[in-house]
């Protein structure tokens, strides 16, 4: 702390040499500090200060005491880490880890409620000068479609998948709208303030029950990008609401939910199994299977073709032909070419590896208890 505070000082006094130069020592340094080491000597543990308080402070200090207890115990927070994946699959599959996240909150809340609810998240307007946030609400037409398709029994799971694409994409245009001042909450806001403030007439919109059921926010959110937070989170806004704050990391997200006992725990494990189910419908991100196929056999040539000619990861980027892994070694001579020239190696992304076309390559593997029923159909 000694060396920060001297370069500070340092750096001070230069900036005043260069500005007061031409005066001739006219105008001494603004800063004439001087720094005093502390002694090895000296003792440098914290000590207790002591405050002589009169009775009449001390008595209010404990009836503010028992007035926060009894907010304390109001609420109830509960905590959930999921771990079976995160930003990097999300991403993966070509969706906005965040419009990701806010509709698995609003798809918990229709499964344990059956209702649509208001919901917030602010979005930082600091593009502009003096911008704080503007209101992005998740409760869209879209946002309804996809809790009530994902409920739907009858509903397939590409239908899912499709409502869910869908409701992500008008989020995160949503999104785009209030970074870009175009958002309309906090103007509305904000003209009825000045009104309430200067006793103007407000009309009847601002009062009307479509507007306070919008301000009635059942699911505050609040997504904080902090990495060195492992959790971040605060109360409800409304009696009758969830405060939940939110991380998402590259492997897991993190929850922090917040209630006035309003059963959350249960809405914890709800979301949980939420996000599981919508695990369910993503491609994983990647696994690779090595096959060798004999060029003999046309039908394995012919697969082989397909399968580089469709290839390409979650973001239409394909193999260059220049990657090593996917090239195979030049041979070193005639002889080496003659005993490769019936193989070709390729690397191939799949969700899954057969036991029996593995087998079919000379590799010995002893199947799981689980997996003979599974050798025993191919």
């Amino acid at each position: 702390s000694d060396i920060f505070a001297d370069n500070v000082v340092q750096f001070a006094q230069s900036i005043t040499r260069t500005i007061y130069s031409n005066h001739d020592g006219m105008f001494p340094s603004i800063i004439q500090a001087e720094v005093k080491r502390e002694s090895s000597s000296n003792s440098v543990i914290p000590k207790k200060l002591s405050f002589e308080l009169p009775q009449k402070i001390l008595d209010k200090i404990y009836f503010a005491e028992t007035a926060l207890s009894d907010q304390i115990v109001a609420s109830e927070t509960y905590v959930l880490e999921f771990t079976g994946y995160g930003k990097t699959l999300i991403v993966k599959n070509k969706m906005s880890p965040d419009s990701f996240v806010q509709l698995s909150m609003q798809l918990a809340h229709y499964r344990l409620y059956g209702k649509i609810v208001s919901q917030y998240e602010p979005v930082l307007t600091k593009g502009f000068y003096h911008g704080r946030t503007e209101a992005m609400r998740t409760a869209t037409e879209k946002a309804a479609t996809f809790c009530k398709t994902w409920m739907n029994p009858s509903a397939t799971d590409e239908n899912k998948l499709e409502s869910l694409r869908e409701a992500t994409v008008y989020h995160s245009s949503g999104i785009k709208d209030a970074l870009t001042g175009k958002g309309i909450e906090r103007h509305l806001f904000a003209l009825k303030c000045i009104a309430d403030k200067n006793k103007i007439a407000t009309p009847d919109f601002f009062s009307s029950k479509s507007y306070g059921k919008l301000n009635h926010t059942i699911l505050s959110t609040s997504n904080c990008g902090n990495p060195s937070l492992r959790l971040f989170g605060f109360g409800p806004v409304v009696q009758d609401g969830f405060g939940i704050g939110y991380i998402i990391r590259d492997d897991g997200l993190q929850y922090s939910i917040s209630s006035k006992h309003r059963q959350t725990e249960r809405f914890a494990h709800t979301l949980k199994q939420t996000l599981i189910d919508m695990g369910k419908l993503l491609q994983p991100s990647s696994s690779l299977k090595v096959e060798c196929s004999i060029t003999g056999k046309p039908e394995m040539n012919k697969a082989t073709s397909e399968y580089l000619e469709a290839y390409s990861d979650t973001y239409g980027e394909g193999p260059q032909p220049s990657d090593p892994l996917l090239s195979p070694p030049k041979p070193a001579s005639s002889s080496s070419r003659a005993s490769a020239a019936g193989f070709a190696r390729v690397l191939r992304k799949q969700t899954s590896i057969s036991l029996m076309r593995l087998s079919s390559f000379g590799e010995n593997i002893t199947p799981r208890v689980g997996d003979k029923k599974e050798l025993e159909e191919d």
